[in-house]
């Protein structure tokens, strides 16, 4: 809970807001003055609350006299803050690059940009990995079962409750992946290598009787990849 109470103060919100929203949840819509007896808000300051959860995303107003408060469903909610602080730490961290160049060149840091090649078993625990790793989002790529394995499926389901997770899988992979709503994933008849986007980028195509992997924190390769993999994104069906 006091995960939940720092979050809801870096929004501006506090822990009567989020009852508030979590009696939407539970009853479904109600009027302003509803929600300010059930829950313990002087009426004089819940359309004040009521404005910031709109704002934020939390709950919307329907039409109709008297007006009614609706919750929007949790995952979606979930999605949409997860997007939110996204954009938030993406601009830090371009800020915070500008100022690692700065110190670069100042006392000359060395770089510690690398490329290896990955083979057997040690894949999927670098996927694990790379997803456990990532600060902001992970984007994924799964045309062969083996990178669909319980352990990657398992891991993405934990860290997608941290940060946003999207999966573009074969159709016949994404039908068994049992993921939860907060986990984008989309399918495409066949795909031509895959593997995962994160703070690095793992690459994972078929090579003779196994699976080969080439693993980079280059900045350019990890933009080729980002941009491919939304071009793909964007052809495949929900």
């Amino acid at each position: 809970m006091n995960q939940i109470a720092h979050l809801l103060r870096a929004l501006g919100l506090d822990e009567k807001d989020l009852s508030i929203y979590a009696l939407l949840v539970e009853q479904g819509p109600l009027t302003a003055r509803e929600i300010a007896e059930k829950a313990g808000v002087p009426y004089t300051k819940v359309y004040e609350r009521l404005q910031a959860l709109s704002k934020l995303g939390f709950v919307e107003k329907l039409e109709g006299r008297p007006a009614k408060f609706s919750a929007r469903p949790p995952a979606e909610l979930y999605r949409s803050l997860v997007s939110l602080t996204s954009a938030l730490l993406k601009s830090v961290k371009e800020f915070m690059d500008v100022l690692q160049t700065l110190y670069e060149a100042k006392h000359g840091a060395a770089s510690t940009t690398f490329i290896a090649l990955i083979r057997g078993d040690k894949i999927f625990e670098l996927v694990q990995e790379i997803i456990r790793s990532s600060e902001v989002a992970v984007y994924l790529a799964v045309p062969y079962p083996e990178l669909a394995s319980p352990g990657i499926v398992e891991t993405i389901v934990e860290e997608s409750k941290r940060i946003e997770i999207k999966v573009l899988a074969t159709k016949r992979i994404a039908q068994f992946m049992d993921l939860p709503p907060r986990v984008e994933v989309r399918a495409l008849d066949d795909m031509f290598g895959g593997g995962v986007l994160g703070n690095s980028a793992l690459l994972v195509v078929k090579h003779r009787d196994g699976l080969l992997g080439v693993h980079s924190n280059e900045k350019y390769l990890l933009e080729v990849a980002k941009t491919y993999f939304n071009y793909l994104w964007e052809r495949a069906k929900a």
